[in-house]
Order: structure tokens, then sequence, then C-alpha cells
């Protein structure tokens, strides 16, 4: 027997309920849950939604349901990639690339990785010895050239029929979007840096994602030219941040009505009418329209909700943290003390921000969950802790 737990549109904190209900498809299972404790600093989350969309239609106002299955499962791990933030897949191959955040604790710069589904060995793509560039500044006219230093943060790919996939990468080192062509015709990953996109300097990005023909979405947490401390901003619960969105013709523009308490990950809608985005320290996920002319729909989670993939079925998986602003300058980012362990898996049906736990798992040694990817009947999750991307399967 599995439990249902349901949440108003104005509650954390489900009542249960009993009922059964069929494993879900991306696990093959089904599995218990208890309620989780997890945690996270806020340098997290990257964003993105992948080329696999879900629905266009937006869902009810408010909040919505909120249903945990039963299932059993088995959690392995991947090692070797540094603080694997943002995963994402490059549709198509049997690749997952990965954005690697410097760490101070390992001594390690920031790094992009990719892995290959069926061996499951990280391998550093950028920045690497022999970088292929060929700029395009009719494209990135604003480009000032190749970066001299990575800091990657937020990632996603553009898979265009009949073009050669495009990674987009937020890079803090110099506040832009690295642009890579993506070769993944042979056995490593080469990416080939095309141009950039300079941020404006009141933006803090943290997810990204494709428009159609040639454009951009994008989150900001916070305004980083406002006096004070940021994370304090944020966990006031006020809306720090907001989506912007680039177009090459008329560049950086905010989305309407799109304010968000610490806006995390963002993934786009098929039809490029909407964007789901993730207000981190407000527990909750967002649907709004990209014009301001809709009502805004959205879904309450039991923690920080952090970067958003869109499933083959058509729905959104969230992963986050259950964290407090103190969590935060103790934990460091993964970097420092008393980090708590554990982590949640929510998919979210974006027609009726309904949401289902997929996976909760409280005893878990992974921690600091940033971003749950579905890869064929698994789910890879990724963390800003550590040097591990944990797999969670079946029995």
């Amino acid at each position: 027997m599995t439990v249902r737990r349901e949440s108003s549109p104005h509650s954390l904190y489900p009542v249960p309920q009993c009922h059964r209900k069929k494993g879900h498809p991306l696990l093959m299972h089904k599995r218990s849950i208890t309620t989780a404790s997890t945690c996270v600093m806020l340098l997290l989350a990257g964003c993105s939604s992948q080329s696999d969309a879900g629905s266009s239609e937006p869902g009810p106002s408010g909040g919505a349901s909120q249903t945990a299955t039963a299932a059993s499962t088995r959690e392995s791990y991947i090692s070797g990639a540094v603080r694997p933030e943002d995963l994402v897949s490059v549709p198509g191959t049997p690749w997952v690339l990965v954005s690697g955040m410097a760490s101070a604790k390992l001594g390690t710069a920031g790094h992009l990785y990719s892995v290959n589904t069926d061996v499951g060995l990280p391998a550093e793509v950028w920045p690497t010895t022999n970088q292929q560039i060929e700029w395009d500044p009719s494209t990135y006219p604003g480009c000032p050239g190749p970066p001299d230093a990575t800091e990657p943060h937020g990632i996603n790919v553009r898979a265009d029929e009949g073009q050669p996939p495009v990674l987009y990468a937020i890079n803090h080192k110099r506040e832009s979007v690295e642009v890579f062509r993506i070769d993944a015709t042979t056995d490593i990953v080469g990416l080939i840096w095309t141009g950039c996109i300079p941020l404006p300097h009141n933006v803090y990005a943290n997810g990204i994602a494709a428009l159609p023909e040639g454009g951009l979405a994008l989150t900001s947490m916070y305004d980083p030219t406002e006096p004070g401390n940021p994370f304090e901003r944020m966990f006031t619960g006020k809306d720090t941040g907001q989506v912007l969105t680039w177009h090459r013709d008329s560049g950086w523009a905010p989305v309407p009505s799109s304010g968000l308490g610490g806006a995390n990950g963002i993934a786009v809608t098929p039809d490029g009418r909407s964007i789901i985005a993730a207000a981190w320290t407000q527990k909750k996920v967002v649907r709004l329209p990209l014009d301001g002319s809709g009502e805004r729909s959205e879904a309450t989670v039991p923690f920080l909700p952090d970067n958003l993939r869109w499933t083959t079925n058509g729905t959104v998986l969230v992963t986050g943290q259950d964290i407090s602003a103190d969590d935060i300058m103790t934990c460091n980012g993964g970097e420092g003390t008393d980090c708590p362990t554990g982590y949640t898996v929510v998919e979210i049906n974006p027609d009726t921000m309904a949401s289902t736990v997929l996976h909760d798992e409280p005893d878990s040694p992974f921690s600091l969950a940033t971003t749950a990817l579905p890869v064929a009947d698994e789910i890879w999750v990724g963390s800003i802790a550590g040097d591990k991307i944990a797999r969670v399967s079946g029995t």
C-alpha cells in the first residue's frame, strides 16, 4: 500500500491518505516513502530544460496535490565529477554533460564533464589543453572573445533537427553564457566554443533553457548590485529574482510578472509560450506565460527546489534541499561541516502542477542534491558536495 500526500495551495505539510498506485515508469518499481530531511547551500542549482519537453497548456492557478509513491530502489554512484551541480542529456546520444563547480576543499577548479551512460566514467571536456575555438562574432557580437577562466553553473542543451547540438553554460568567472557546439560522434565528447553572451550587471544567473528560434530563457536569483547580503534577502521570502529572455536582435529583457524568491531552475514548454521555474527560497515551482498575459500556477514542495528537467512523459523532475539560512553558513555549499544527508525527488505535472514524490531517501549518505535527470530507467542526481553522482534505479 502506498501513501498519498495531498497539499493545499498554502500548505507544505501534506495530510496522509492511503490508496494503491502503480509504480512510476522512470523507476519501474514501487517504494515506501518517509519524510526526508535534506540540506544544501545556495550557490546551487542550475537550470535548465531538455529538448524532450512536456505540456504546453497552462494548469489551474494555485497549488496542487502531492502524491508519494511506494517503491523499492537501489542507489549506486559515479565518482570523479567534482561538485556535479547540474546535469543534462545530449538527445540521441549516450552522453550526459555535467557542470562541476570549483572546490576549495578538494583543490579543483570548475569543469564541464561528459559521462557516457554505457560506461559511467566522467571525463573533463572544458577547459581542456586542446580546447577547440570557432568564434562566430556575427551571432554573438557582444562577446569579447574566448574566456580566460571557467566557473560553470547552470547548463542546458539545444537539439534542433538537422543541426549539431549546442551547449549553453553559465560562467560566473566573467558573468556570461558560454556557447559550445557539441561533437558527440567520437569516443570523447568535443566542445567547440563558438561565442558568448555577456549578462547584465544586475543579474546573478542560475538556470538556463533554450527558446524556439534561437532565443534563451534564464533565471536570476537576485540583483548583485543591491547592497547587503543577498542570501539574507532571499530568505525573507520576498521576490529577489526574476526570469529574463535573450534574442540576438534585441538582447536581454525581463519577463513580465516573473518575480521569484531566489529564482533557480528553469524549463520551457514545447510551444515556447511558458516557462516553469523554481522559486528556491519560497519552496515552490511556478508556471508562468512569457508574455505576462496569463495567470501563474504553482506547486509547493517540502524543500528548496533547485534544477528542473523534463522527462519523456512530459513531466518535470525536481530535487533540492531542506535548508535554512543558518545551514548555508555552516554547510558552506557542501564544503563546510554538519551538512545533512538524504534527498527527495519530485515529479510535477505541468498541466495541473500536481506533484508526486518518486524517491525519498533520508538515510542515503548522498547529500545536497541539485538535479534529478532521467536517464533510461534510472534517475541521476547531482550535488554541490563531494565528487559523486547518485544513480537511482529499481530492484
